[in-house]
């Protein structure tokens, strides 16, 4: 089982993983903020797109909405711009607020050629390597997550 920060590691790679040293540093800083202000509504994990606009910048607020739609961090009911995390999304904000942009930068940039990487759709952390049809149990991926005991 892989730890909590390589899973974040293959979350990161595949959903924002085009930084190469370079871009990590603000993807990571503008995420944490983002989850920073999902804290509106009943439950705390909610977000208006005005809030995210007034604090982010409208362009990046709205890359960020719809990075993580398509990643499922974030769903909504009939529009986007009030909207609320998903568990894996609620579990991504717990992760993120416990770090520092500089902890997750060094998270995610630390890796080297034997490092086991994993994808939603290729899970490569079995006994063997890769296993057709495995679901790679990574927290930030399935929402029904549970820890192994």
């Amino acid at each position: 089982m892989k730890s909590t920060e390589h899973q974040f590691r293959d979350w990161e790679g595949h959903v924002f993983g085009y930084g190469y040293g370079s871009g990590e540093e603000h993807t990571l800083a503008v995420l944490k903020r983002f989850l920073e202000l999902c804290n509106e509504g009943d439950h705390g994990h909610s977000y208006s797109y005005e809030r995210l606009e007034g604090d982010l910048t409208p362009a990046v607020a709205w890359l960020l909405i719809n990075t993580l739609c398509h990643a499922d961090i974030i769903e909504y009911g009939t529009s986007p711009r009030y909207a609320w995390l998903t568990k894996k999304g609620e579990r991504l904000k717990d992760f993120v607020s416990k770090h520092t942009v500089d902890q997750l930068y060094e998270i995610s940039a630390n890796h080297d050629e034997d490092d086991v990487i994993c994808y939603p759709d290729a899970c490569n952390c079995g006994k063997s390597g890769y296993e057709e049809g495995r679901v790679c149990p990574n927290q930030f991926w399935q929402e029904n997550y549970a820890p192994n005991p």
